[in-house]
């Protein structure tokens, strides 16, 4: 994602490029503060990196179970997204009146 080899990323984040090796593997768990290192290296939170449903930025990624809703909740749920993005395209968020 950020177009960096281990050994720049172990030089980034101040650490060694074995013990970064052994995490990139599998063949060890990283500590908080190794964790720590790395997402700041990379320039994002340490909950994306461990896998969590978040944007690189700690934002969250909101999942829906479309699956789980009826057609008319379907309809409606997808309606609110579209007026959501409009208004968002008005600038104010608010959308125009």
């Amino acid at each position: 994602m950020r177009q960096m080899t281990a050994s720049e990323l172990a030089a980034k984040a101040g650490m060694n490029k074995s013990s970064l090796s052994r995490y990139l593997s599998g063949e060890t768990i990283p500590r908080s503060l190794a964790i720590n290192k790395i997402a700041q290296a990379l320039n994002v939170s340490p909950a994306w990196l461990l896998g969590y449903d978040l944007t690189p930025e700690g934002e969250p990624i909101i999942r829906v179970d479309m699956d789980k809703l009826t057609e008319p909740n379907r309809a409606r749920l997808l309606a609110y997204y579209q007026a959501l993005l409009d208004a968002q395209e008005g600038g104010d968020g608010r959308g125009s009146t």
